[in-house]
């Protein structure tokens, strides 16, 4: 168990200028960790980096402790803060820091300080080996691939045997079939070693794929925790449905119940008007404010009006825009309110979308999520 009770203070603008108070940042987090693969999750500058490496005594908190398997690493009331060698923490940058004038067993065996050289090398080797890269021993990192140099990353962090294992959004730079073998090799760590890891990502597919524990980050604070699945099938907060990629979060209110169908009828608005909605029944009654999410992925696009369907809200309009997203596509179309529709590059090429033309959306009821306008 990894327990994390810190706060941090940053300014962004040098001593003496006024605007110092305004630009500062503040951390202020308090979770923890249960054994397994727990994911920091957030927008960039949320505080998630800064939090791993306070973690790692790469960073003092200003305040607060940090505890890891019952082992004490910081505590400002008690003045404890172990110094970052003895911590027993293995770190995985995105950048991954592998040295460049050494060979790749000799970045495994870099932080290996306790035992004899050919104790050294036969641990680096067993956890290269481990992670299938032990034919890279004798290359440089600029002589081997991504995925292999991350490997060796990952590989030096775990030769050490440390007490639990930072990933600082890892895979954000490597190709997608890459990513999925790594992901794959992380999941196999996890099972056979049991090292509790702590991974940042903004990532949703990395998050549901890796994690067993979710904490979320936003604007310096834990803004809520629990299964990573829960929170990406079904965000009932505005702040994590926005940062798990739910692209249209809309006001609205209550216009009509209808109990029997188990739905009810809104009216969703947004700076550029407003269209009426059939939602999942909620307690709200008619007049009340809600706030409703749909997922960009869960609006299906159409040509043509799409008349033998399930969806009950379907609505027709031009497209205002197209952008391309690696290998998606995220088409906005004006239809009442605007609405962000999420397809595939293939699907995009297929149905010749351009900016102008109009299109129809489908979106089933329970594709609309209501969140809770309180949080």
């Amino acid at each position: 168990m990894i327990s994390v009770r810190i706060k941090k203070r940053f300014c962004a603008s040098p001593a003496g200028d006024s605007r110092g108070a305004a630009d500062a940042f503040a951390l202020d987090v308090e979770f923890e960790a249960p054994p397994g693969i727990t994911i920091l999750f957030g927008a960039s500058g949320s505080g998630k980096s800064t939090t791993i490496k306070s973690i790692a005594g790469l960073v003092r908190p200003d305040s607060g402790s940090i505890r890891a398997n019952g082992h004490t690493l910081f505590d400002s009331q008690r003045r404890i803060n172990v110094a970052v060698r003895d911590r027993r923490v293995g770190l995985v940058f995105q950048g991954l820091a592998l040295f460049p004038h050494l060979s790749a067993l000799g970045n495994v065996e870099f932080p290996i300080s306790d035992l004899s050289r050919r104790e050294r090398r036969t641990t680096a080797l067993d956890t290269m080996e481990r992670l299938g890269i032990k034919h890279t021993a004798s290359r440089r990192p600029c002589d081997i691939s991504g995925g292999e140099a991350q490997r060796v990353a990952l590989a030096r962090a775990l030769a050490s045997k440390p007490r639990l294992l930072l990933l600082d959004e890892p895979l954000s730079a490597i190709d997608e079939p890459t990513k999925h073998e790594i992901i794959a090799d992380l999941k196999m760590i996890n099972r056979d070693l049991r090292l509790p890891m702590i991974y940042v990502t903004h990532n949703r597919d990395e998050s549901v794929s890796l994690g067993d524990h979710l904490v979320v980050y936003e604007h310096g604070r834990v803004l809520t925790t629990g299964e990573p699945l829960e929170f990406f099938e079904g965000p009932v907060m505005p702040g994590v449905a926005r940062l798990t990629g739910v692209e249209n979060v809309f006001e609205a209110v209550v216009v009509q119940r209808s109990p029997a169908a188990g739905t009810m009828t809104v009216m969703a608005n947004d700076e550029s008007g407003s269209c009426y909605l059939d939602v999942p029944l909620g307690s709200q009654n008619q007049g009340d404010p809600v706030k409703v999410a749909i997922r960009s992925g869960d609006i299906l696009l159409a040509t043509e009006n799409p008349r033998s369907t399930s969806a009950r809200n379907i609505v027709c309009g031009p497209i205002t825009s197209i952008e391309e997203r690696g290998d998606y596509s995220i088409v906005r179309v004006k239809s009442g309110v605007t609405w962000a529709a999420r397809i595939t590059r293939q699907a995009a090429d297929e149905l010749s979308l351009s900016k102008g033309q109009s299109i129809w959306l489908a979106i089933k009821t329970h594709s609309c999520y209501l969140l809770d306008s309180q949080r």
